[in-house]
C-alpha cells in the first residue's frame, strides 16, 4: 500500500547566487596560497631627462648633467659635475633651495627646502665640498624659490682633476604632501611621504628615479 503523495514534503532546492559562489571559491583558493596578502609596494616612477615630476610642492624637470670645466673666482678653473633642474613651486609661501640630504645620513621628514627632497645621488659624488645648490633666475643667483614662478636649479659638485665620473646618475625624488604631523603637532606642513618603523625611524618614499646620462664638455 502506498501513501499518498501529498503526505510528503519535498526539500525546496537552495539556490545560490554565482557571484557569491565564485566569491567564496576565491577567497577559499587565496586562503589556500597563503592568505589575503596585502599587495607590494608601488615601484617608482623611471624618469629621464626631459620629463615632468609632480612633487606635490614641486613641478620638476631633470634636464642635464654635464661634467665641464668652470672659470673660478681670481682665474682659476675648476672641475665639476654640474646637473640643471628647471623647477616650479607650487605651493603658496617662498621656500629655500635648501642642501641636498648627506649620504648615508637620516633624511628628515620635513625637509624645509627643494633639495631636501632629492633623497639620493647613485652612485655617490664625492666632492670635498658637498654639493652647492643655488637658484638661476635672469641671471641672479639666489637660493629661494617663489611660488608660481619657474626657475632654474643648479647642483654642483667640484671634482678632483683626475677624478672618475660615472656614465650614467640616478636621483630618487620624493613627494610631499601638504598635512599635519601628528595628533600633537596640527600644524600644517610640507612633508615628504613615506613610513615610520616601530622605533620611530622615518623612511621616505621614492616617488621618481630619474636617469641621467652624463655629457663630457670640456671647454
Amino acid at each position: 500500500m502506498t501513501s499518498p503523495s501529498h503526505g510528503i514534503r519535498r526539500r525546496r532546492p537552495v539556490l545560490v547566487p554565482v557571484a557569491a559562489a565564485l566569491a567564496a571559491a576565491g577567497v577559499g583558493v587565496t586562503a589556500a596560497f597563503g592568505g589575503l596578502d596585502e599587495a607590494p609596494p608601488k615601484k617608482p616612477a623611471q624618469v629621464t631627462a626631459g620629463q615632468v615630476i609632480d612633487q606635490g610642492q614641486f613641478r620638476t624637470e631633470f634636464l642635464e648633467a654635464i661634467d665641464t670645466i668652470e672659470q673660478g673666482e681670481f682665474g682659476a678653473t675648476r672641475r665639476i659635475l654640474k646637473i640643471t633642474i628647471k623647477v616650479t613651486n607650487l605651493g603658496k609661501a617662498t621656500t629655500s633651495v635648501g642642501l641636498l640630504p648627506e649620504p648615508g645620513k637620516a633624511i628628515p621628514e620635513i625637509p624645509y627646502s627643494f633639495a631636501g627632497s632629492l633623497l639620493r645621488v647613485d652612485p655617490e659624488i664625492k666632492s670635498k665640498y658637498g654639493a652647492d645648490v643655488t637658484v638661476l633666475s635672469y641671471g641672479i643667483k639666489s637660493r629661494q624659490l617663489h611660488p608660481g614662478i619657474t626657475t632654474t636649479v643648479v647642483v654642483k659638485y667640484e671634482l678632483e682633476a683626475t677624478a672618475t665620473v660615472p656614465p650614467e646618475i640616478r636621483v630618487d625624488v620624493g613627494r610631499l604632501v601638504y598635512a599635519t604631523l601628528g595628533v600633537r603637532d596640527q600644524s600644517y606642513y610640507w612633508r615628504l611621504a613615506g613610513e615610520e618603523d616601530k622605533d620611530g625611524a622615518f623612511t621616505p618614499a621614492v616617488a621618481a628615479r630619474v636617469s641621467l646620462p652624463v655629457r663630457q664638455e670640456r671647454t
